[in-house]
């Protein structure tokens, strides 16, 4: 039988494998490219889910990502110049060098610990911090996927590809 803690590790762990494909050779110029018709470049989405990630690892008191005064601008506002931008190499790495962090937090959680109730729903109201995990795993992994459009737009080929091709 599969533990909530050991599926919320599994998801997590997905996370990071597909931020590390998705990025593994993207040049910091290549991070910068954006749709035409609109959305984001591959520096804001990664210093995006660092954002975040600071967010869940707080949660389940582990130390941050990374930290850096910029990451509050990436909840909304878009890279729009390379001044604006991370260095995205090292957001790159400090992202990944907290994937083991995660992990062997996320796998310690206890049922009492993701029964926790009373945090806030970012969608208002309040839920359980497994509820808030599983939520906050959704997210990662949606913008993590983006990472798979932003390489595109740079002008990359996709990294998952088909069985068989």
């Amino acid at each position: 039988m599969t533990t909530t803690t050991e599926m919320l590790r599994a998801q997590f762990d997905l996370v990071y494998g597909s931020v590390e494909a998705h990025t593994g050779d993207l040049t910091q110029e290549e991070s910068l490219a954006s749709p035409t018709t609109g959305g984001n470049c591959a520096n804001w989405i990664l210093g995006h889910l660092t954002n975040v990630q600071n967010q869940m690892m707080a949660l389940v008191g582990a130390e941050p990502v990374w930290t850096d005064p910029g990451l509050d601008r990436n909840w909304n506002d878009p890279v729009l110049s390379p001044d604006e931008a991370f260095d995205f190499g090292a957001l790159r790495g400090a992202f990944l060098a907290s994937k083991e962090r995660c992990l062997d937090t996320v796998a310690r959680l206890s049922d009492a610990d993701l029964a926790r109730d009373g945090l806030p729903h970012p969608f208002g109201g309040t839920t359980t911090l497994g509820g808030l995990l599983a939520l906050l795993a959704f997210h990662q992994a949606y913008h993590s996927g983006q990472l798979a459009l932003a390489r595109r737009v740079a002008g990359k080929d996709g990294v998952f590809k088909q069985p068989g091709s």
